[in-house]
């Protein structure tokens, strides 16, 4: 086994000869980055201990054999042996080295591990393995293999050698809500096929990007063009009526597609009202069906490309240095080219945001100064605005940063037309209300019309929130677990609590740690209805704002009802995850 070579020498070698050094690495004896033990133990300062562990498979329990493992502070790499074992030579630290004995001994608890090899998943930022005792543990890590999307697209004989690309879409949820985001894409082989490797589990669509016919017998640069539409899984014609694939971790689908050969036709559409440096972002969809596929250009001219035909919805945001510009125009294409055509830009706009605070004295004195760029404010909340598109990733806006001294005022700028949800995270208290006119915030969208157009949003924090205290049961592990050890003792698990507010109920989500011991405390919680539940990880795709979704918790944790400064005590039991 290795010896501890450190993984920055590793990484410092040319990439060509990575796995061949990596694979001498495991069969020899490399220099030690710590001071080798000499033979006369008592006048010794460092000695080694061994760390042993496994790499498994955490869908068939089964050892990995050839599996990377490594340290994130890159000082140890090694490979796993045939059986999936692998062994560290670790540094054993004296307490007293002044002391004729050495005094006793202790291990660094600082030791993390990681694994990754080919056909798993690279295992996330900041997920690491910590050995409780690295004398003692024979540390499992669990990799998760990865899922893949393979199939054809078909085109005619023709045209068979023209790639085509496939894009992957994946349901991803954030801040309890789903949307739609790019996850990978792969070209077609010149046989049709196409491969999608590395994806986690999960719910997935997918569809061909368009592809202009280039045949080199039926191409005639000055007469009618020819393409492939978007053609969505298994043959549909938009992202909203295309059907889901579920993934489950190690296994395989299957899809083909067969997009069909139609007339393509230029669009050329001309912005007014705002120049622009250049920069531009588009979107165009059939009309009624927004999602990703089709697609336009934007240069000196305005806005370019060729469809097929049909009624679109082109919109467009354009930018001049820090100010921005929106424009939507609906167009159809019937047969022929569409010139004359424009779109009226309009700047986007700001809205003003009063918070106001109900705090008590001790809060409002605890209450900070945040310094953004050269100036600082008064830090009440964090406010900003998330788009509730089903597709849209890029429309976020947050609060400008003060432009003087004394700059109290709080104003999201460049907030274009769309849906929005409001996201307010004060820095003391809670959020007892945020409406813009009648609209209650927190229960529903901000709509934005032309220009930024919306009444100004007025939050109210408030510090006499509920507080929930409690314990988890179940927060040890038995023995071999792929969390924990087989040195024969119970380990403690990492574990998080989440309150969900009820359907209808004023509760506001809220998660939290919990210590080793299994004890837990939630402060500031706005009064309302809230099932609780215990997690033994994070849960990043928890839709806890789908009250169907969430229905298979019912009688998985306790229901708490909290009025304001009410303290309620609670036992939770621990569900535990896949991996």
């Amino acid at each position: 086994m290795s010896d501890g070579t450190p993984f920055s020498a590793v990484l410092r070698r040319p990439r060509r000869s990575l796995l061949p050094w990596l694979a001498a690495l495991w069969v020899s004896t490399l220099p030690c980055p710590h001071p080798a033990p000499t033979q006369d133990a008592s006048s010794s300062h460092a000695l080694s201990s061994s760390l042993r562990g496994t790499v498994i498979n955490s869908v068939t329990r089964e050892p990995i054999a050839r599996a990377l493992v490594f340290s994130p502070d890159n000082r140890f790499a090694t490979f796993t042996n045939d059986q999936g074992h692998f062994e560290f030579q670790l540094p054993r630290i004296e307490s007293n080295p002044n002391s004729p004995t050495g005094g006793p001994a202790f291990y660094s608890s600082s030791v993390q591990l990681m694994a990754r090899k080919p056909g798993f998943l690279d295992p996330a930022s900041g997920q690491a393995y910590n050995p409780q005792n690295a004398a003692t543990d024979d540390t499992m890590i669990a990799l998760i293999p990865e899922a893949l999307i393979v199939g054809r697209v078909n085109l005619p004989s023709s045209n068979q050698s023209d790639r085509i690309t496939v894009q992957v879409y994946k349901r991803q949820v954030r801040d309890g809500r789903p949307f739609w985001a790019p996850a990978a894409s792969a070209t077609t082989r010149s046989n049709g096929e196409f491969r999608v490797a590395n994806l986690a589990a999960g719910t997935y669509k997918i569809f061909t990007d368009e592809l202009l016919d280039r045949d080199p017998i039926t191409f005639d640069p000055a007469g009618q063009l020819y393409g492939y539409p978007p053609l969505y899984y298994p043959a549909a014609g938009d992202f909203a009526s295309a059907s889901t694939i579920t993934l489950e971790a190690g296994k395989t689908f299957q899809a083909e597609l067969s997009p069909v050969l139609q007339p393509y036709y230029p669009v050329k559409i001309a912005t007014t009202n705002f120049p622009t440096d250049g920069g531009a972002e588009l979107s165009v969809a059939l009309q009624g069906h927004k999602g990703p596929g089709y697609s336009l250009g934007y240069g000196s001219e305005g806005i370019g490309g060729t469809l097929p035909n049909g009624t679109y919805a082109v919109e467009a945001t354009l930018r001049q240095g820090q100010r921005t510009a929106t424009g939507i125009v609906n167009i159809t294409v019937n047969g022929a080219p569409l010139t004359h055509a424009s779109m009226a830009v309009t700047p986007n706009g700001s809205i003003p945001v009063n918070v106001k605070d109900e705090l008590s004295a001790n809060s409002r004195q605890s209450v900070g100064f945040m310094t953004i760029g050269r100036f600082s404010r008064e830090a009440k909340a964090d406010v900003s605005l998330q788009p509730a598109d089903d597709f849209d990733s890029t429309g976020f806006a947050s609060l400008r940063p003060p432009l003087k001294p004394n700059d109290s005022d709080l104003v999201l700028e460049n907030v274009r037309p769309g849906r929005y949800w409001l996201r307010v995270d004060p820095y003391r208290g809670y959020v007892a209300s945020a409406v813009a006119g009648s609209v209650d915030l927190l229960r529903q969208p901000l709509v934005v019309g032309p220009g930024g157009a919306s009444l100004p949003i007025d939050i109210v924090l408030r510090d006499d929130g509920a507080e929930i205290e409690g314990i988890v049961e179940g927060m040890t592990a038995a023995s071999g677990g792929a969390r924990g050890t087989a040195s024969g003792g119970p380990v403690p698990l990492t574990a998080y609590v989440y309150c969900i507010p009820l359907p209808d109920s004023p509760g506001r989500f809220t998660v939290g740690g919990i210590s080793g011991e299994g004890n837990f405390q939630l402060q500031q919680l706005r009064p309302g209805v809230y099932r609780v539940l215990a997690f033994d990880r994070q849960q990043e795709e928890l839709e806890y704002q789908n009250p169907e979704a969430m229905a298979v918790y019912e009688g998985q944790g306790p229901v708490v009802r909290l009025a304001p400064g009410q303290t309620e005590q609670v036992r939770v039991t621990l569900i535990s995850t896949k991996e």
